[in-house]
């Protein structure tokens, strides 16, 4: 199911000429939107149920991306499926994510470059949150109810039931159970 957006005013007499051509604009602009949404969401590989994906998500290869149930994938998420994808149940993916599962050889020079990848596959665990604008490189895998916070860049492997942030993401604390908090734990000072 694709999140609709609320209609614009309607037109009316009172509306300038100019405010009319852009409203109507933005009309067009959101209709396309969510025509390109449904369209990569069409061609997931797996999509579980009750799965919401809001305007301006770009898939490279849609048909290695499996989504479980109840997944939310916020605006202009980009995933890049050269490998596969999982996303687990439950799970939510903030604005402007990236989630990569292509990387080129960095010893290579020139069109060699160009050339050569890798491709390895990213799994997100279930009821886990990837913050607005998180990046996740190839060959990850998020545990099971994981958050990472916004801005962060997600370069290894990250167990289940912590709160990571930064780039490269690093541990902050255990994700606290049923609105009740935990200390903060730090593993490197132990």
């Amino acid at each position: 199911m694709v999140h609709q957006i609320p209609r614009a005013t309607r037109p009316t007499d009172a509306m300038t000429p100019r405010a009319f051509k852009a409203m109507l604009a933005a009309r067009i602009l959101d209709w396309l939107e969510r025509g390109r949404t449904r369209h990569f969401q069409a061609r997931l590989g797996e999509v579980g149920r009750d799965v919401r994906i809001f305007p301006g998500l770009f898939v490279e290869r849609p048909e290695n991306v499996a989504l479980g149930d109840h997944v939310r994938i916020n605006v202009h998420c980009m995933l890049q499926a050269h490998a596969r994808i999982e996303i687990g149940a439950f799970t939510m993916i903030g604005a402007n994510c990236l989630i990569v599962t292509a990387n080129h050889d960095v010893a290579k020079r020139g069109f060699a470059a160009f050339d050569t990848q890798f491709h390895r596959p990213v799994t997100i665990g279930r009821h886990c949150w990837l913050g607005a604008g998180v990046t996740v490189l190839p060959g990850v895998t998020i545990g099971d109810e994981t958050v990472v916070g916004a801005g962060s860049t997600v370069t290894q492997d990250l167990p289940p039931g912590g709160i990571y942030a930064g780039s490269p993401a690093r541990f902050i604390r255990t994700r606290p159970r049923d609105g009740t908090a935990e200390p903060t734990i730090d593993p490197l000072s132990s």
